[in-house]
């Protein structure tokens, strides 16, 4: 769950349906058409992982996931944007607004961990077979096999994107992005955690040591290659139904929304 004192974030559904506002209460919010995303999305251009909402604490990022459908944000196509409140996010037949909000001050304390150290760090793989040094290329990185993602593991056993790295309030975390043979940190599976250097993280065969210092310093050591955001071609899931299936993870309350109902019944 995100800090009482980030952003608050909330998704309306403009087109596709009705649905009260989708709370986005974790720190990342997946959407696509795999079963455990928050919102999932049945539809011929919607990837089973499509789009990655993470908020940072101090701001709100949206991520597409190398998808070959892509994502629009206010008409225009997106690879990683930073969202604005009523901003309209658009994938496949369906539009979301972002509502953002500033978290409700109760007069108590920040509860972030206070640093003494004013140096600003980030945090880097290293191969642990190689030694070679991977720097994420920003706050919010997807690692994966696929050309396009900011970290590329070129290992059978890593999903096309694995897993995210990033930032909450400024301390480093993964995020396994429903892959299929998981996100390992110290030899635990994990949804999401928070890292500290020296963590062992494995992603398919390939292990790395967690690197956190001084940015000043992981430059310097860095002879990592960083690849940029190519667009990719993927094989389009078997058409279904256009069905939008939303489901509040944090409670039993969940919502549905299906367009052409009778036809999709009959499908089904």
């Amino acid at each position: 769950m995100a800090e009482e004192s980030a952003l608050r974030v909330r998704l309306r559904v403009l087109r596709g349906g009705d649905a009260a506002p989708i709370p986005c209460r974790h720190i990342v919010t997946l959407i696509g058409s795999k079963p455990g995303c928050k919102i999932k999305l049945q539809h011929r251009r919607v990837a089973p992982v499509h789009l990655a909402i993470v908020n940072t604490g101090h701001h709100v990022v949206a991520i597409d996931l190398v998808t070959s459908g892509g994502t629009m944000l206010n008409g225009l196509k997106m690879c990683y944007e930073r969202l604005s409140d009523g901003d309209v996010i658009e994938l496949g037949k369906w539009q979301f607004q972002a509502d953002i909000e500033e978290p409700t001050h109760t007069g108590v304390a920040d509860v972030q961990p206070f640093d003494l150290d004013p140096s600003p760090h980030v945090v880097a793989l290293e191969q642990m077979s190689t030694n070679r040094i991977l720097q994420p290329g920003r706050e919010v990185c997807v690692v994966g096999r696929r050309n396009g993602c900011d970290i590329t593991i070129p290992d059978s056993r890593v999903s096309r994107c694995h897993c995210l790295l990033l930032s909450h309030f400024g301390y480093p975390a993964v995020c396994d992005l429903l892959s299929r043979n998981d996100t390992v940190v110290n030899g635990q599976p994990v949804a999401y955690r928070p890292l500290a250097d020296g963590d062992v993280l494995k992603l398919g065969e390939s292990k790395f040591r967690v690197r956190t210092a001084p940015s000043s310093v992981i430059r310097r050591a860095s002879n990592g290659k960083r690849t940029g955001r190519e667009p990719v071609t993927l094989r389009e899931p078997t058409p279904e139904p256009d069905i939008i299936d939303i489901e509040a993870t944090e409670s039993t309350q969940r919502w549905n929304i299906v367009e052409r109902t009778a036809k999709a019944s009959r499908k089904r």
